[in-house]
């Protein structure tokens, strides 16, 4: 008999622009049956949901991360990790799986993510986070690659071949999930039955049922290979 289950959201707050906080419930679900199916929700919303992120990039006048440009603050190696901190998300089905974007920008003044020219369909969480400071004659001017993908991915660029500086791309849209299984008396039935109230923290890049979807299909995908097999 199949089961009809009910996703109830009980929080949702946005803690900063790239945090946010959500409670859902979910059920009711058959006795044994709640870790079964929390344990793999889990697993699939952090290792299955993929997210955008920046991956490289090259500066004029950066022949490697360790140096410190003319008149600006930050080195290359901070500025990098302040672009793998850029938070982006797609405002429609994107099917391509990599762009090129640009940034040129000339002091006094700070660099913010606003100021990152992006490839149409994309769009930043956190416009006001800072990249970058500058002095009067300190000046921006480069390229980074984006790319979609899932998990921690640190790609190395050939630098014979290629000025791109190696960033390594943190694709986590969902950053924690927590879960706790509590039993209730179904009024109706009179039986016992388990309800799962997970708790997700994400970059705010994805809608959480969304998330949650995608962690689903994750787990279909993974299972029907198998399934098949033995059929």
């Amino acid at each position: 008999m199949a089961q009809d289950y009910q996703i109830d959201c009980l929080a949702d707050n946005l803690l900063s622009p790239t945090r946010r906080y959500t409670r859902l419930g979910l059920g009711p679900f058959q006795k044994g049956q709640a870790l079964t199916l929390a344990n793999n929700i889990r697993r699939a919303l952090l290792d299955g949901v993929p997210g955008w992120g920046i991956t490289g990039a090259s500066f004029q006048g950066a022949k490697h991360e360790f140096m410190v440009l003319e008149g600006i603050r930050e080195s290359v190696l901070e500025i990098l990790l302040n672009l793998r901190e850029v938070v982006l998300t797609p405002e429609c089905e994107i099917e391509t799986q990599s762009f090129l974007g640009s940034v040129h920008k000339q002091g006094p003044g700070c660099v913010y993510a606003k100021d990152l020219v992006l490839p149409k369909g994309l769009k930043i969480i956190d416009p006001d986070q800072l990249i970058a400071t500058l002095s009067r004659d300190g000046q921006l001017s480069g390229n980074f690659i984006i790319e979609k993908g899932t998990k921690f991915d640190l790609k190395p660029f050939d630098s014979r071949t290629t000025p791109f500086l190696s960033i390594g791309g943190s694709f986590f849209p969902v950053k924690r999930v927590n879960y706790t299984i509590k039993n209730e008396l179904n009024p109706i039935t009179n039986n016992e039955n388990e309800y799962i109230f997970l708790e997700l923290l994400t970059d705010n890049s994805i809608h959480p049922r969304r998330a949650i979807l995608i962690a689903v299909n994750y787990l279909f995908e993974l299972f029907n290979p198998l399934k098949e097999s033995l059929v």
